[in-house]
Formats: C-alpha cells, sequence, structure tokens
C-alpha cells in the first residue's frame, strides 16, 4: 500500500506541474501581446509556480532549473520572476524550451516511475 501511495503522491505533483506549464504555453499560444510580453506572463502566471512546491522528477528539476537560470534575470530578490532581456531569437528558444519541459512533464505524469521527486537538495 505505501508504494501506491507513493506513486499516487508523485502522479498528483506531476499533474500540478503538468498543468501549469501546460498553461504557460496556452497562454503563449493565444495571447496577442508582443512576444517578450507574452513570454513574462507566462513567467508569471505559470512557470514560476513549478517552483512552489517539489513536484518534478530529480531529472525534470534539473530541466526546470536550467531553463530558470538560462532566462530568468538575476536578482538578489529569490522570488524575482523577471526575465532577463531576449532578443527575438532567444525568446524563441526559451519558448521551445518551455514547450519541450512540459511535454516531457506531461509523459512523466501519465506514466509516473519509481523516481523520486526532486528537491533544490538535488541541484546542488
Amino acid at each position: 500500500m505505501r508504494q501506491s501511495g507513493h506513486y499516487a503522491r508523485v502522479a498528483m505533483s506531476l499533474d500540478y506541474a503538468s498543468e501549469h506549464l501546460t498553461a504557460a504555453v496556452r497562454s503563449l499560444a493565444t495571447s496577442e501581446d508582443q512576444l517578450a510580453e507574452r513570454l513574462q506572463t507566462a513567467w508569471d502566471e505559470h512557470v514560476q509556480m513549478v517552483w512552489m512546491q517539489p513536484c518534478l522528477t530529480r531529472q525534470l528539476l534539473r530541466e526546470f532549473r536550467d531553463l530558470w537560470r538560462n532566462y530568468t534575470a538575476l536578482s538578489e530578490d529569490r522570488q524575482s520572476t523577471k526575465l532577463r532581456p531576449l532578443t527575438d531569437d532567444e525568446a524563441a528558444l526559451a519558448i521551445e524550451s518551455l514547450i519541450s519541459l512540459a511535454n516531457k512533464v506531461t509523459v512523466a505524469a501519465a506514466t509516473p516511475g519509481e523516481e523520486q521527486l526532486g528537491t533544490l537538495a538535488d541541484l546542488d
């Protein structure tokens, strides 16, 4: 029974991440704002929510951290979601990376395995 509880927690957590990342992609696709504004809105309203609770496997958390580091502006404020200035090509690459991660998380949520959820300690 304990094993099934583990799988349920992992699946629910991955579902949480999948919902937010998919919402970010949907926001990017449906907004009529400029590309940089769409990306910032998606980052503020959806992407940053993935940091709020452990909801990714270790490997997916590393990918998320790399995405975050590549595009979020350096700040003393650990809660800041402001993107660094991006060229159109960089913004397009950020979107491609976000879509790729959202797809991986969605697949992982549909097929949770034995992998544990990652924590910030796993990123060291």
